[in-house]
């Protein structure tokens, strides 16, 4: 591991035990994710994959809500997949011990060539699905298994192949409630302390974009009365963004500093309490993701 990735796994590291102090309750789900986060943190910095082509992507068709994966291709045949694959198996077994055998069984059939994780992402995002369905019925693996695995191979090409992008994009213009960069819908969203603007954020591959308080990002419907924040006792700064046009949430951090460290995907984890009280409520997730389907 190079000196970077030691400072940067490190990082998150510090990041992991400060929120488990502060949200004790979390402690237990946290830790299960753990070691993939600190795998896409090593592997972002030791595997330097070429950044998606910026050249690509036009202002005019960001206008139009075209994303940049649309635009011009992130998953590629030559990346090394298989690399990527075994480092995340690994820290599925570590961190998830009852996939151990599911992952074993993917394992050895990457290793005999009957599975190609490229396959999964050759038509991205449907070919993801395909493979899921697929794998799971002709191997025996556990659909969640794979689909866990498909999601953290995922997240570390788009966030390595689209450093750089997000100061692109900015210039370009982007004014929908889904990713620029890969589509997705966020898994929350911040709205900071200093200029009260609300940035989301995409678990899929990392990117934060700025977007209108004022306007759902699920249905991107403008509408004062049916838009409401809910709260659990007196903690305001965490609180869940609920819209009554499309019955969907978004997990948020209200009037935050900032100031400080932070990984927004860690921290989302650690607000799960709320995911189970707003599906209870009869709302959605903005967005599925590996710790909000119940």
């Amino acid at each position: 591991m190079t000196k970077k990735a030691e400072r940067k796994t490190s990082r998150v590291e510090g990041i992991i035990e400060d929120i488990i102090g502060k949200s004790p309750h979390s402690k237990e789900i946290i830790t299960a994710f753990k070691p993939l986060f600190l795998v896409r943190e090593r592997l972002i910095d030791e595997l330097k994959l070429k950044s998606a082509d910026r050249s690509s992507i036009h202002g005019e068709k960001l206008r139009q809500g075209i994303p940049c994966i649309n635009q011009t291709p992130f998953f590629l045949e030559g990346d090394p997949w298989e690399k990527i694959g075994y480092a995340v198996i690994s820290a599925i077994r570590e961190g998830f011990p009852a996939l151990g055998e599911d992952a074993a069984k993917f394992e050895g059939k990457m290793k005999t060539g009957d599975i190609r994780l490229f396959d999964a992402f050759a038509d991205f995002p449907g070919s993801v699905e395909t493979a899921v369905h697929q794998w799971s019925k002709g191997a025996d693996i556990n659909p969640q298994a794979i689909g866990l695995m498909l999601s953290a191979v995922a997240r570390i090409v788009l966030q390595a192949k689209s450093d750089g992008i997000g100061e692109h994009i900015a210039e370009m213009g982007w004014e929908k409630g889904y990713c620029p960069v890969c589509g997705a819908h966020p898994t929350i969203a911040v709205i900071r302390e200093k200029i009260a603007q609300r940035w989301l954020h995409c678990s899929r591959c990392g990117h934060e974009w700025r977007f209108s308080r004022m306007f759902c990002p699920g249905c991107e419907q403008e509408s004062p009365s049916g838009l409401d924040y809910f709260y659990v006792e007196d903690k305001r700064q965490e609180t869940a963004f609920t819209c009554n046009a499309c019955k969907r949430y978004l997990i948020t951090l209200n009037q935050i500093s900032d100031l400080g460290d932070h990984d927004r995907d860690v921290t989302a984890i650690s607000l799960i309490h709320l995911d189970l009280i707003m599906q209870e409520k009869g709302f959605t997730p903005m967005t599925w993701c590996e710790w909000n389907a119940f």
